[in-house]
């Protein structure tokens, strides 16, 4: 089976060639690596600002982990990058975000 990490390059790829104003795609790290989190900073999503995870059941066997994506504006990353916005609580007060894309 393939690794968190290896799903979560696959699905940036995929959702980088369907939406081309992503500008970063971040992998949020879980530590129980039990499912992809994504941050994806787009110029095609507006600026509510909040952060609003939307959650997908896993999909075998290219998806075989859950999967949560974070849409934000570039405005709403520079918010979230002050602390004026903030990422779901259970994940704890600092994960870890990795650029992947």
């Amino acid at each position: 089976m393939k690794s968190v990490v290896d799903v979560a390059k696959d699905l940036a790829l995929a959702h980088k060639q369907a939406d081309p104003d992503i500008q970063q795609i971040w992998m949020i790290e879980d530590p129980a690596g039990s499912e992809v989190r994504l941050l994806e900073v787009s110029g095609s999503v507006g600026n509510v600002g909040a952060v609003m995870p939307f959650r997908f059941n896993a999909r075998p066997p290219d998806v075989p982990y859950p999967s949560v994506v974070i849409l934000l504006s570039p405005e709403e990353k520079t918010q979230l990058d002050r602390n004026e916005l903030e990422l779901p609580a259970i994940w704890g007060a600092s994960p870890k975000l990795v650029q992947i894309a």
